[in-house]
């Protein structure tokens, strides 16, 4: 049976231009989700699995980030229910940070920790995807990647899909449920992403790979034309030489990463106050 990763990597170097609207002073992945900020989801996923190295990609753009998780008064006068729970946090998780000097996509981001992370296999989570009942989404891809020794990638519902990008689109063969085969990565796309028929599902930026990841992103950056190097990019070529799969998530993940979906998150938690 395959091992846990190891490390989580959470890309947050992004411009996050599309959320200025919300707030421009704060970072899309300090925005308030109920109690705490948007980060911290993906950071309690990685505890509640046992994952104590946390690697967060910021640019120095974003250092506010690097502010919640090291100055105290800072954390506590924004966030002031976020205390007790981060001094439980610290004393068993360690959080450090990378900087990407340019903007050259999420990819290049995750790939800035080959160095650490070296052989090691590695969970990712995009801090714009919250996930409810949190935490759970992580557990369920790692199951599956212990089980199979394959990179797994979550799976959502793309329901109405309003306000989301055209990126994530798939085709699948089913391989158990809650597990699929991809089969097909569909490169990012203009305008929202329109679903092909009922029930479709979509990747979403939750991930668990092997050490292969970096070769990968590796060769993107070696073939690429592009100034940045997305996750596309990288699928695209993985799946040329490997199977992947897919984990198709139970419960609800709301991309905060654009104003409706936002909105929604919000709407969603307050409806169980």
């Amino acid at each position: 049976m395959t091992q846990k990763p190891e490390y989580l990597v959470i890309p947050a170097a992004g411009l996050g231009t599309r959320m200025q609207s919300v707030d421009p002073d704060l970072p899309k992945e300090l925005l308030p989700v109920g109690p705490q900020p948007a980060i911290q989801y993906a950071v309690d996923e990685a505890v509640s699995v046992g994952i104590e190295k946390i690697i967060i990609i910021i640019s120095t753009q974003k250092t506010m980030i690097r502010r919640y998780f090291e100055d105290d008064a800072f954390r506590d006068a924004r966030f002031p229910a976020m205390s007790k729970r981060m001094a439980k946090i610290e004393r068993t998780t360690s959080v450090s940070f990378l900087y990407q000097e340019e903007p050259r996509g999420e990819a290049d981001a995750i790939g800035l920790a080959s160095d650490i992370i070296g052989p090691h296999s590695v969970a990712v989570f995009y801090p714009d995807n919250v996930y409810f009942p949190a935490p759970g989404a992580l557990k369920a891809l790692i199951d599956v990647f212990k089980q199979s020794g394959k990179d797994v990638i979550g799976l959502t519902e793309a329901g109405d899909a309003e306000g989301l990008g055209n990126s994530g689109r798939v085709d699948l063969k089913p391989a158990g449920e809650p597990v699929y085969q991809i089969t097909r990565f569909y490169p990012k796309g203009p305008g929202s992403f329109v679903p092909r028929f009922s029930g479709e599902l979509r990747t979403c930026g939750i991930a668990v790979y092997g050490a292969h990841l970096f070769d990968y992103i590796r060769r993107a950056r070696e073939s690429s034309k592009d100034r940045e190097i997305t996750d596309d990019t990288v699928r695209l070529l993985m799946i040329r030489d490997m199977e992947i799969l897919g984990c198709h998530l139970q419960g609800r993940l709301f991309d905060i990463g654009n104003p409706q979906g936002y909105r929604d998150c919000l709407w969603y938690i307050q409806s169980f106050d």
